[in-house]
């Protein structure tokens, strides 16, 4: 008898174990999900939908570190645990990690020799969008503009689908945020701040510009915040905020014209040096930065000369009537252009003739630069009564070392019984300069 109940208990309990594992692989079901649009095979275990390794490395970047799951994509990272009970894995008591912040959600799980990953977590990572049997990602787009003031400083959160590269840059007194591969609404929006009081969104090709204006004595600066399932782009602006702007995009605001007035022995009278400070404040109230190579009989030495004269975008020697030119008329006004051989220094010639690295335009202009100023100087001159004659130049050091417009202007041989209008040629060619464009026309 004994023996009958111990087989009985025996089969019985086989008949158990063989029941509970049937019903355990009964809760397993294969099915076809669109991953992204692409259709892929899926498992559902316990009533939760999982996709393989494989599968969810069509989308994004699956890599196993040892018991953990790292899922990277779309900006967002995703540390799942790999749980080698199956339905341990599919209850919400697993703790994983979403970018920074931990939280309770379903667990990877081994199945059929692959790691499987749950769907609904993966998506709560990534700001997907997911139901049964179709996980979708979002298009990359701008979804809201807000704004918020401070006492120092005013802030502008762009909201974003998903993650994308972010460029700044400071054009005069506007700050470009470029959104790469972006779409989004166009349209100006009005903030709540005092230092910043309005933002501009603009479709630019494939990608989405954000401009505002920059207060004067302010400075700005851009960084994203990523959380599970959001992407911000944080804009702080304001006296608060450091300026941290390289010194070549400050000059863009207020280009530096530097004159030269070269000392002419013997004549009496410094013609030069008094054409140069007259033009100088004239320029100064027209709010140009001038600096001038001497205020009176001495002046800088040679390296300081050649320093200006790399930092200028316009530099303009004065002289008298000194350089004779056979066959030519002297005694008139003339302006002087470097020869197409002699125009550059190795360091600026290497710059225009090379693969152009960021902001290279406003440190070296193209050589037409010299040539527009030249024809604005004569134009302008003209207007006045005063022709002035073109002539070639070889070899001036300082003309050779300025990156961007540099001229010789001879004053000519009377130039003190010239009626001398102030420099007014110069405060209207800087429109047609490239440096200049930065400022008055990239609107």
């Amino acid at each position: 008898m004994k023996r009958r109940l111990a087989g009985a208990g025996l089969l019985a309990a086989s008949a158990l174990a063989a029941g509970l594992g049937l019903a355990r692989a009964q809760q397993i079901e294969y099915g076809s999900l669109s991953l992204g649009g692409t259709p892929v095979q899926s498992a559902r275990i316990y009533g939760a939908e999982y996709v393989s390794a494989a599968s969810l490395r069509q989308i994004a970047s699956v890599v196993r570190e040892g018991p953990i799951m790292r899922v990277e994509g779309y900006g967002h990272t995703l540390l799942l645990p790999i749980d080698e009970d199956i339905y341990r894995a599919t209850t919400s008591f697993n703790t994983v990690q979403m970018d920074a912040e931990r939280s309770k959600a379903r667990a990877a799980t081994f199945l059929a020799g692959d790691v499987y990953l749950p769907l609904d977590t993966v998506a709560r990572g990534f700001g997907a969008t997911y139901r049964p049997g179709e996980f979708t990602m979002p298009p990359a787009a701008l979804s809201s503009v807000s704004s918020r003031a401070g006492a120092t400083s005013d802030r502008l959160v762009l909201d974003l689908t998903q993650d994308t590269d972010v460029v700044d840059e400071l054009r005069g007194n506007d700050v470009h945020v470029v959104l790469r591969g972006m779409t989004g609404a166009q349209q100006r929006y009005t903030t709540r701040g005092a230092f910043v009081s309005n933002a501009r969104v603009v479709q630019d090709g494939a990608d989405l510009r954000l401009r505002f204006s920059l207060p004067k004595d302010s400075g700005y600066r851009v960084y994203k915040v990523i959380r599970p399932g959001s992407v911000r782009v944080v804009i702080d602006a304001g006296p608060g905020v450091e300026r941290t702007s390289p010194a070549l995009l400050d000059r863009v605001a207020r280009p530096l014209i530097v004159l030269e007035p070269v000392a002419v022995p013997g004549t009496g009278r410094d013609f030069t040096l008094d054409v140069a400070k007259r033009a100088a404040q004239a320029l100064t109230q027209a709010g140009w930065q001038v600096k001038l190579t001497r205020e009176g009989s001495t002046g800088l030495g040679l390296d300081e000369k050649m320093m200006l004269a790399r930092q200028s975008d316009v530099y303009v020697m004065l002289d008298l009537a000194r350089f004779p030119v056979p066959g030519a008329v002297q005694g008139g006004p003339a302006l002087y252009e470097q020869l197409d051989g002699d125009k550059s220094s190795a360091y600026v010639a290497a710059l225009r003739e090379g693969r152009n690295p960021a902001y290279a335009s406003y440190a070296v202009g193209d050589q037409g630069g010299t040539r527009r100023l030249g024809q604005l100087l004569q134009t302008e001159l003209g207007k006045a009564g005063i022709q002035v004659a073109e002539r070639p130049l070889s070899k001036v050091l300082a003309l050779s070392e300025a990156p961007h417009a540099a001229l010789l202007f001879e004053l000519g041989e009377s130039a003190s019984r010239m009626t001398w209008r102030p420099w007014a040629p110069m405060t209207t060619a800087h429109a047609s300069l490239p440096i200049w464009r930065a400022r008055w026309q990239l609107t």
